[in-house]
């Protein structure tokens, strides 16, 4: 199986050393969901001001699959 490694941003970046073997990209998609809902539920506060919070997630091979963001508008 995979390892995919979910990179977080939200005015400083946090690199995920150790990633999570899932067994395909949608398990990754559904991950990157959890996991940005998860770091919502402990602090909303960290989209407010404009940086948003985005988390990209990137392949054991490297290779950026796609990226899940969350801005608050107006």
């Amino acid at each position: 199986m995979p390892r995919y490694f979910f990179h977080t941003t939200n005015g400083s970046p946090h690199r995920d050393e150790d990633g999570m073997t899932l067994p395909d990209i949608d398990a990754a998609r559904r991950e990157a969901i959890r996991y940005g809902g998860s770091l919502l539920s402990d602090d909303p506060d960290m989209v407010i001001g404009g940086n948003g919070m985005r988390i990209d997630v990137v392949d054991d091979a490297g290779q950026h699959r796609f990226a899940f963001r969350v801005i608050v508008e107006g």
